[in-house]
């Protein structure tokens, strides 16, 4: 295709990601805990791909865990920091 990108770097470090995390799964001690571990994973790097600050996002969940339950989607990390009143 005339014009497409030649390289695949972002994709290789998002494929790197993953693969770190699933070795990262093989020391904790539940399932639960690996399961919790990918959320974390996924959430932090959705994060860095929309430039949120993955810290501030967290804890505005938190913070605001009553109004994100009524609308979730007003909550996702590139909607977020039009939400708190912070």
């Amino acid at each position: 295709i005339e014009g497409a990108q030649l390289d695949n770097n972002k994709m290789e470090n998002q494929l790197k990601l993953i693969i770190r995390d699933r070795k990262n799964a093989m020391f904790k001690k539940t399932q639960a805990g690996a399961d919790i571990g990918d959320v974390l994973t996924s959430l932090i790097a959705t994060c860095a791909d929309a430039g949120v600050n993955a810290l501030d996002y967290l804890t505005v969940l938190q913070r605001y865990s009553d109004k994100l339950r009524l609308n979730p989607e007003l909550y996702l990390p590139w909607n977020y920091k039009s939400q708190s009143p912070d």
